[in-house]
Parts: C-alpha cells; structure tokens; sequence
C-alpha cells in the first residue's frame, strides 16, 4: 500500500482494496494518511497524493478531471486551456461523461459534466496521472458549437488567433459528425476570418454548402452595433472582430 500511493498522483479505492483484508481496514488506512497530510479525499472513492513539499497534491485538474468517472473526458473551455489557448484559467472545469452528473467543488474549483457531444478526437496522455481531453481540432468544433461553453465569443476568438496548426481533415471529420447547419455556419465564418491561411479553399467550400441560407446572429448582446457578413448570412458584434485585417 504504502508503495502504491507513493507512486501515484491519483487512485481509486477499487485500486487499493485488494491490499486489505477487508473495506473497514482499507478505511482506516485511508484515515490516517488523510489525518498525516499525506493524502487528500478529492471525492468518494478517488483520493490523491500530496507532496510533502508544499502541502498541494500532485494531480492537476486535468487529471482529475479525466479520473472522476470511467470515459471522463476534458472538454470546451477546460480543453482549451489544456492547449495553452484559454487567455485565463476558469474556476470551472468541463468535462464529458458518458451520463450527466451533479457538478462538485474540490480546492476551488466546480467540476461541471456534460453528455458527450460527437464520439471521435479524444486523447489520452500520461503525466503525474492519465488526461483524456479532446483534441485540438474537436475542441474547436466544440467550442464553436457552445460558444457559451467556451468563455464566450470574445474568448473563442482570442483562442483562435492563438492557434499555429490545424488538422483540416480532422475539422471536416468533426464537423461531418455534428451535421449542424449552424455549426458548420459558424466555423466557416470565425476561421475565414481568423484562420484562413492554415485552411484550403475547399475546407470553406465544404462549410458553405453545409450551412443555411437564412441570416443568424452570433451576437450576445444584440443591443450592440453588429455588422453582416453576407457571404455566411451571419451577424456578429461590430467591435469584436475587424474584418478588415
């Protein structure tokens, strides 16, 4: 036991249990680490190591986030911030799960769940312990989709124009599995303007047969002066974005 969590950022009771010959014992070793400082209760039945150093566990929320439940998965916002494109760090973490689940708060920080919104772009990647986030590609169609999700979109374009690559196959493959008119609206517009000497002409061509004809509008605040761009058919806040750039 004692190797076990010493090795480990994070575990789960189920990890632990055959180390002792009944629940109650593994009970009351949990106690008296949690009693030391040793090791921190996040929620029932996963528990985290604390580094002796700085009294912090070692886990970050990313990695939390992806040990909560079985198919976790950090998403929209949280996602962007995994990929160095959030311009601040939320109190909020995001995460997917195969069933929705009653948001908790662990050092801070509210972890809120939301149903899986397409299937494919996960990655899973091993630091102090496993992260499973979306990938850059998915988390861009994902935040396009709920751009409420991803901080706003003041906050989407400022993590768009942070982006250096993109995978534009992944983006059609994404976009092909949410078949949002809406959504493929929305990407071809942002990425035309922030984003088009990473794309082809086709990636667009593709967008605008997939979106609708009638006029919508992006705008949060539909008091503020908008401008329409209508090649998209779409409305967005005057100040937000210059076209013209």
């Amino acid at each position: 036991m004692e190797d076990f969590y010493q090795t480990r950022a994070l575990f789960r009771t189920q990890d632990i249990l055959e180390n002792f010959t009944s629940v109650r014992s593994m009970q009351a070793k949990l106690k008296s680490l949690i009693d030391v400082g040793r090791v921190a209760k996040i929620k029932n039945g996963l528990y985290a190591t604390v580094n002796p150093l700085t009294g912090d566990i070692f886990a970050s929320r990313f990695e939390i986030a992806s040990a909560l439940f079985e198919n976790a998965c950090v998403a929209y916002h949280s996602a962007l911030e995994f990929h160095g494109l959030g311009n601040q760090m939320f109190s909020e973490v995001q995460v997917f799960t195969e069933k929705r689940n009653i948001p908790f708060e662990y050092n801070g920080l509210e972890y809120r769940f939301f149903s899986y919104a397409a299937k494919g772009g996960i990655m899973r990647l091993e630091q102090n312990a496993e992260i499973v986030v979306t990938d850059l590609e998915r988390t861009i169609v994902d935040c396009i989709d709920r751009i409420d999700l991803a901080g706003g979109l003041e906050e989407l374009v400022t993590a768009l124009n942070g982006i250096t690559h993109l995978d534009e196959q992944a983006l059609l493959s994404y976009l092909k599995e949410y078949n949002k008119k809406f959504v493929y609206k929305k990407a071809g517009f942002l990425l035309s303007l922030l984003k088009k000497d990473l794309l082809s002409q086709n990636f667009f061509d593709i967008c605008k047969q997939n979106c609708s004809i009638k006029l919508d509008d992006i705008s949060e605040n539909k008091k503020m002066p908008r401008k329409t761009d209508k090649y998209w058919g779409l409305m967005y806040p005057e100040k937000l974005i210059n076209t013209e750039n």
